[in-house]
């Protein structure tokens, strides 16, 4: 190393090493290398001996751009705008006349990374080129930690102190610097008031909103006296923040509040301390007049424009806010549709904007709702798009209930509905006919309309089978959304911040809502629900039955052998919500529609409370299935044996295994099959689920699934399962096709574990695989039908025709229905027979008699003999010629 001139000094090669020259260094003396090969090592060398005689220095090395690169000296203890890391590619590999810089360095391979300039034995500073740093980047001195510095190091004293300071962005030279920590002032010539009118801007100048801060401890506690809990206002915190908007609704509240305070009797032990309560009352009228005196200014010219508006039923957009004061009443409609009316109450109403949708207002409510163990309040969220102009309360999509023209009359029709709610809490098998609802990915809904059907209402087993229906969680109705569970506004995994473009930052009022929908419409699962579901998932399941109203009832349990009812809808005695009891204002917001199963068309919906209607049982089901009186006797002794008394029937080896009742019915077409396993459940009046082929598919990866929620849910609610024309399932396996023998051994094992009662209709019991034979209870065949069972089922069908009134009938003698009995037809082509005549007669306006009958008969034997290979065989034979 040598001087050249100045303050600055040329590394140079000297047999393959590096020394240090004779030279009195000052701070700020520059070193620059060019034109030399030299190692890393070498440079190491070199500064580790410059910094052992010069302890008092410090040194650092830096590109200045091309191929140069300047190590400075510092006195120690100044700040070096540097970044450390460790080495990552060596110099070794040196080529003359190159700088120090120009040796196989990685820095240009890689943009914006640091330079690798270091010792190979110790970690040298490497800082990146001044025009590459990022403001955004903290920096930090790593000091090196050889034997030499840490001597230096050792000499330093340190002061038993800790120091505040700031690293901040210095623009001159490109690097971060420390500085003093700036002390924290306070406006204290505001702290006099007892609220703060503030006006936010953003980074631009431009106004953002108004925000009230309430400085003053009595005004925050008369402001939670009048407003309460409502949802997005914190009136705990030290200096809440409130919307001016809120604070007017309640503009009338605040006057009646401190005339009531006027007539407050000042509490106490003492004159002393009665005086003291006094004169705290007398601050809060004060303050409180404050309040409404700052309203009334400012609010002036809004009250003239939006209390006409209000008066004539209509509204403007800009002051839709005027109709959503929280805990309002509010007339909707169960999505969209107005047959079904519903009534809730506001918690909080928002402005929102978007670039696609404009403005719009989104308002959240609260109702009665029950998840299958509690009671409590769901939240819905209704929202209203933008409209020019004015336009009539009535006609927005929901408006508060004062406004709807015949306001009685709907209180006292939802309040009965209400009631009907409250009583179908619970599993009841009932009866429905209309409209029902179900929901779909982002929030669609499609509409069915159901015939006569029996349905399944049963909220817990709905949320179990469905996990991602976009469902409301329930909250308790004293539920704190904030307090009871611990939570806080930043908690996600309920509570969601919703902010406009004029509703950002910390300076706004917080609004918080109830999240309820995920990327799949999924409603989140609280954890005590989750722990609800699955404790009653794990539970075993009742064996339920129906009474004359449709409520479930168990006959009996794991420990009460006795066969006595007792409901299973209700919770425990020793639960607080068996107690609870309901105003009419809870009737008023209860939900419009309850959870459960149409069995007609296989699907879980929301059936509206008010289509929903007791069953009507046929009583004469059972009696008019025609078979020997004896086989009725047999059927009917399994089946309610095994609903009233299955806890005390023998159990498998493996516990659970084998308690199931599995009964085979086979046999030619039309011989009463399906009717058995129709008439036994009107006979025991339980659920009948009625499953196929196709609703199960053949697809192996989701038939065990499906079938296991099937049996499932049969299990739970005591129902007769009937899966018609098995043989899909119970064929004979083989060593060609793979995919049945899946399908065969999936429903094999399904078959050992169910425990409820289970028909299997098939007229190929000859195929079946021998494996079913061990686990069929009983099977039963059913044989075509002789002269006498004919006569019978033809006489039951045209009694019923006299029966329904709406076409005479001509007396049938004995010898007719001989007469037909000689036909070979079976239960089913009876019925179709008789309905056929029925039809007929009907069209030309007579009596239903033998003559059309006989008609409808001729037709069916001649398509018969077609069928079996006569003129209509030949025919389609010809045809092929």
């Amino acid at each position: 190393m040598k001087p050249l001139g100045g303050n600055t000094l040329q590394f140079e090669a000297e047999n393959d090493m590096v020394s240090a020259r004779e030279a009195e260094f000052t701070s700020s003396q520059n070193w620059v290398s060019w034109n030399d090969p030299i190692s890393q090592r070498e440079l190491g060398e070199a500064i580790a001996q410059l910094e052992s005689r010069y302890a008092q220095l410090q040194f650092q090395v830096e590109k200045l751009g091309g191929n140069a690169v300047q190590m400075t000296s510092k006195p120690l203890g100044s700040h070096l705008p540097s970044q450390y890391i460790s080495p990552t590619q060596p110099l070794d590999n040196a080529h003359a006349h190159h700088n120090v810089v120009g040796f196989n360095t990685s820095f240009s391979q890689k943009p914006n990374t640091l330079l690798s300039l270091a010792a190979a034995r110790r970690g040298l500073p490497q800082r990146e080129a001044p025009h590459r740093s990022n403001p955004g980047t903290h920096s930090q001195i790593v000091m090196p930690n050889d034997t030499a510095r840490s001597k230096s190091n050792s000499r330093r004293e340190r002061k038993v102190d800790y120091k505040r300071v700031d690293s901040v962005w210095d623009s001159t030279l490109y690097t971060f610097k420390l500085q003093d920590t700036a002390e924290v002032t306070t406006n204290s010539k505001y702290d006099k008031y007892i609220f703060h009118v503030r006006r936010t801007f953003d980074s631009e100048g431009k106004y953002r909103n108004t925000v009230v801060d309430i400085k003053s401890k009595l005004l925050r506690e008369c402001l939670q006296d009048v407003i309460g809990n409502v949802r997005g206002v914190s009136l705990v915190d030290e200096t809440p923040k409130l919307d001016p908007n809120l604070l007017f609704l309640y503009l009338e509240d605040f006057r009646s509040h401190r005339k009531k305070l006027k007539q407050v009797e000042p509490a106490g032990q003492g004159a002393r301390e009665r005086k003291k309560n006094q004169q705290r009352i007398d601050k809060k009228r004060k303050e409180l007049k404050v309040l409404v005196k700052y309203l009334d200014k400012d609010y002036a010219k809004v009250k003239e424009s939006l209390y006409p508006m209000l008066d004539s039923g209509i509204i403007t957009f800009d002051y839709l806010w005027a109709l959503w004061k929280p805990g309002t009443l509010i007339y909707s409609s169960t999505y969209g549709f107005a047959e079904d009316p519903r009534v809730f109450k506001v918690d909080l109403a928002v402005r929102h904007s978007s670039l696609l949708r404009g403005e719009f207002y989104f308002v959240d409510g609260k109702y009665l709702e029950f998840d299958g163990k509690r009671f409590g309040h769901g939240t819905l969220a209704e929202e209203i798009a933008e409209f020019q102009g004015t336009r009539k309360i009535t006609s927005l999509p929901f408006y508060p209930l004062s406004y709807h023209k015949d306001e009685d009359g709907i209180r006292r029709m939802l309040v009965e509905r209400g009631k009907k709610f409250v009583a179908l809490h619970g599993a009841h098998y009932k009866a429905y006919s209309g409209i029902a609802y179900n929901k779909r990915k982002k929030g669609s809904v499609v509409k069915f309309h159901i015939q006569q059907s029996r349905i399944m209402i049963d909220p817990a087993i709905f949320r179990r089978i469905n996990p991602n229906y976009c469902l409301s969680n329930v909250r308790p109705r004293d539920f704190d959304a904030l307090s009871d569970l611990g939570l806080s506004d930043g908690d996600d995994d309920l509570y969601e911040c919703f902010s406009s473009d004029n509703l950002q930052g910390d300076d706004e009022p917080k609004v918080v809502s109830k999240t309820t929908k995920d990327s799949d419409c999924n409603v989140p699962v609280t954890k005590a629900l989750q722990t609800d579901l699955e404790a009653r998932s794990k539970a075993p399941q009742p064996q339920l039955s129906a009474t004359t109203s449709g409520k479930m009832v168990e006959r009996t349990s794991s420990t009460d052998t006795s066969g006595e009812e007792r409901t299973v809808d209700t919770p425990e005695e020793d639960d607080p919500d068996v107690c609870l009891e309901f105003t009419d204002e809870d009737y008023l917001l209860a939900s419009p529609v309850v959870l459960g199963f149409a069995f007609s068309e296989k699907q879980w919906l929301e059936l509206a409370v008010s289509r929903v209607h007791d069953i009507k049982w046929n009583e004469d089901a059972w009696d008019s299935l025609v078979l020997p009186p004896e086989t009725k006797d047999l059927i009917q002794a399994l089946v309610k044996s095994r609903k009233q008394n299955a806890t005390q029937t023998i159990d498998d080896v493996i516990q659970g295994k084998g308690k199931g009742l599995v009964t085979v019915l086979h046999g030619p077409p039309g011989t009463g099959k399906t009717l058995t396993a129709e008439g036994i459940s009107e006979l025991l009046r339980c659920p009948l689920y009625m499953a196929s082929a196709g609703e199960l598919g053949t697809d192996c990866r989701f038939l065990e699934a499906d079938l296991q929620k099937i049996l499932d849910v049969c299990h739970a609610w005591g129902a007769i399962l009937l899966l018609d024309e098995a043989d899909v399932f119970l064929e004979k396996r083989n060593m060609q096709d793979i995919h049945r023998n899946a399908l065969v051994s999936i429903f094999l094992r399904q078959l050992e574990y169910f425990q409820g009662i289970l028909f299997l209709t098939t007229n190929r019991v000859e195929t079946f695989d021998e494996a079913f034979q061990s686990r069929i209870h009983i099977a039963l065949r059913y044989e075509g039908l002789d002269s006498k069972a004919k006569k019978t089922i033809f006489k039951m069908f045209i009694d019923r025709v006299k029966a329904f009134g709406k076409l005479t009938v001509e007396p049938f003698s004995e010898e007719d229905l001989k007469k037909l009995a000689k036909y070979e037809l079976n239960g089913r082509e009876i019925k179709n027979m008789v309905g056929s005549a029925q039809d007929l007669a009907m069209n030309k306006n007579e009596s239903l008699s033998m003559r059309h009958m006989q008609q409808v008969l001729d037709i069916h034997v001649k398509f018969g003999r077609d069928l079996r290979g006569g003129t209509g065989y030949e025919d389609a034979m010809r045809s092929y010629c």
